[in-house]
């Protein structure tokens, strides 16, 4: 029998979640990275993120991420 953390619906609900936000901190923290000072810095909200998301995933459905 398959043991399940939260339920049979409610694992893939959890690890999508888990999963988006992973990206979101990440792309987020890249753009910080690149910013060229704090104040910029500051004013990179989650919209941006979602953006860059959306931008990252359409390159990559369109296979321009050929090195990964």
């Amino acid at each position: 029998m398959t043991a399940y953390l939260l339920s049979r619906i409610g694992d893939p609900i959890f690890a999508l979640t888990m999963g988006v936000s992973a990206a979101l901190t990440r792309i987020r923290r890249d753009q910080i990275e690149k910013s060229p000072s704090p104040e910029k810095a500051a004013e990179i909200g989650y919209g941006t993120i979602v953006q860059m998301g959306q931008r990252r995933l359409q390159r990559w459905w369109n296979g321009d991420f050929k090195d990964l």
